[in-house]
Formats: structure tokens, C-alpha cells, sequence
């Protein structure tokens, strides 16, 4: 049970029961014992909170290109600061970025999904695997360009058709903040991140982060958002603790 964002709390454990067999026929082999890595694993959750005034951003002009314009009749606000009605903070890229040790991690079995639709990118911000797909697709009715300017990855710059195949893309290199811009449209930006495990995650509308299966020993968290930039952490967690982790984040 958690008591509260600051401090430990145990882990609550359960475990089901099944009908015994028949005794008739001989009971099939033990299962398998978890593993003792498994069994000792933690958790490190929280939230990003903003505080301070939002500066009011100043809205989005597509009058320059009218086919992207008409798909938005009302006032398209920019994505680049979110605030969540509880005062947290969405579009914030959260990873461990120490201490995970070297393992064969399993790896996710689905694409990770970038769209272009009404001349924005979206999701704003992503993060997936390294190895694992970037699916980029086109829903509009015009030629975008996809073009994302990395620092350790390769750079790639190409035209995309209106109802052209999906690219499909895959990273090397763990890289944070990936820059992806539409030359056609400058308006357009999103970022990607490249991880090497699987403790990592993107703020939605709470928030809230939660990583669960955590090895026991010291780690960096990092938080990083496109306006404010990063803030780290260094998180201990013991066999099946949990950890609370409060990142806030406000104007300069």
C-alpha cells in the first residue's frame, strides 16, 4: 500500500489458488520457480508538476499553405507546453538513465506509431526500443517530409506521399529528444527517443509515470521536456520497494 509520494512502501504480493486434481491422475510437473530477479524487482513511480504562470504560446498559422489551414477551423494551439487540468506536466520523456544492468530485455512486438494528419505530427513526443519499428504514416491529403535530425543516429530526409506507404524506421542508438521536422511545413515538429531497455515512458494527461519490475540497486531518472530541458534523480530501490519520484518543472 503506498502511503503517500515520499518514501517506502511494501509491495502487496498475491497469489491465486487453484482445484486441487483428481486423484486419479497424477499431478503434472511443478511449475517453473520465478525467477530470483523477478521476485526482488521494484517500482519507482511519480509525476512531473508544473508550477509558475503559463506563458501564453502563441498559435499556429497554416495561411500559408490553405489545404492544411482548412482542416483546422478553430485556433490551433501549439504542443510544445501541455498543461494537465491537475497541474502536471504532459510530453515529458522519462527514462532510467543509469544503473539498468546489461540484459536481453524482451522486446515490444508492436510498431510504434508517428502519424502526419492535418499538417502535424502526432504524438508530439514517442519512445520506443532500439530495434524496435517506427511506423510513420501520412494521413493527409498532400506531400509531407519527414526529416529528423539526430546527434548519434543516422540522419534521414525524405518525401512522403499522400496515401504512400508507412515508413518504417529502426534506430542503433539510444538518443534522447530526436528532433523530427517537415521541411514543407516548418510548423511541424515532434521528438523520438531511442532506448535500450524497457524503463522508460512519455507523461499523458496525469502525468504520471510507473515503472514496475525494477532490479534492485541505484539508478538516474531523467526527465526531459522540449521548452525546460532535463532534471535527473539518483533513485536507490531494495528488494520489492517502491520508490516515489516528484519532478517539477517551471518557467525561468
Amino acid at each position: 500500500m503506498r502511503n503517500s509520494w515520499i518514501g517506502l512502501a511494501g509491495l502487496v504480493v498475491l497469489t491465486g489458488c487453484g482445484a486441487a486434481p483428481e486423484t486419479t491422475v497424477a499431478p503434472s510437473r511443478k511449475p517453473a520457480p520465478i525467477p530470483k530477479a523477478e521476485v526482488q524487482a521494484g517500482t519507482i513511480f511519480g509525476q512531473v508538476n508544473f508550477s509558475g504562470d503559463k506563458s501564453a504560446s502563441k498559435p499556429i498559422s497554416m495561411d500559408s499553405v490553405p489545404a492544411c489551414a482548412k482542416q483546422h477551423p478553430m485556433v490551433i494551439q501549439p504542443e510544445d507546453l501541455i498543461v494537465n487540468r491537475n497541474g502536471t506536466l504532459r510530453n515529458v520523456f522519462i527514462h532510467l538513465k543509469t544503473g539498468v544492468p546489461s540484459r536481453d530485455w524482451p522486446m515490444p512486438t508492436t510498431n510504434v506509431q508517428l502519424d502526419q494528419k492535418g499538417c502535424v505530427y502526432s504524438p508530439r513526443v514517442v519512445a520506443l526500443r532500439i530495434g524496435q519499428t517506427l511506423e510513420i504514416g501520412n494521413a493527409d491529403k498532400m506531400n509531407h517530409n519527414v526529416h529528423p535530425t539526430p546527434r548519434r543516429n543516422p540522419e534521414f530526409n525524405e518525401v512522403q506521399p499522400p496515401g504512400g506507404d508507412k515508413m518504417m524506421k529502426r534506430f542503433t542508438t539510444p538518443e534522447t529528444m530526436i528532433p523530427f521536422v517537415c521541411n514543407v511545413h516548418p510548423w511541424m515538429r515532434a521528438f523520438v527517443n531511442v532506448v535500450e531497455h524497457p524503463f522508460f515512458t512519455v507523461t499523458g494527461n496525469d502525468g504520471s509515470f510507473n515503472f514496475a519490475g525494477v532490479p534492485p540497486g541505484e539508478y538516474e531518472i531523467e526527465a526531459i521536456h522540449e521548452v525546460f530541458g532535463a532534471k535527473t534523480f539518483t533513485v536507490s530501490i531494495g528488494n520489492r520497494e517502491e520508490r516515489s519520484v516528484m519532478f517539477a518543472f517551471r518557467p525561468n
